[in-house]
């Protein structure tokens, strides 16, 4: 089950990169490309633990959160010294 859940994870990642791909080419803006192509990539990601491994959406939710509160202060200062230099 780890194994088909991983397997669908890199397809999930692949195919999301092709999307981002395709955004680029018709719109303006790195970080929109970025954020369209990271909010499906979770969103599928959430729904296939959801559907592959029984894990309720309610804790996908849960988890999103924790890692959320971990990992935007990070991004949000790496962007403003992108932003500085």
């Amino acid at each position: 089950m780890v194994i088909k859940f991983v397997l669908g994870a890199a397809l999930v990642i692949m195919s999301t990169a092709a999307l981002i791909i395709w955004v680029a080419s018709v719109t303006r803006g790195l970080q929109a490309i970025l954020l369209v192509g990271g909010v499906m990539t979770v969103a599928v990601l959430f729904l296939m633990a959801h559907a592959a491994m029984g894990v309720t959406l309610l804790e996908c939710l849960q988890f999103s959160l924790v890692v959320g509160l971990l990992v935007i202060p990070i991004i949000a200062m790496s962007f403003a010294d992108w932003r500085r230099a």
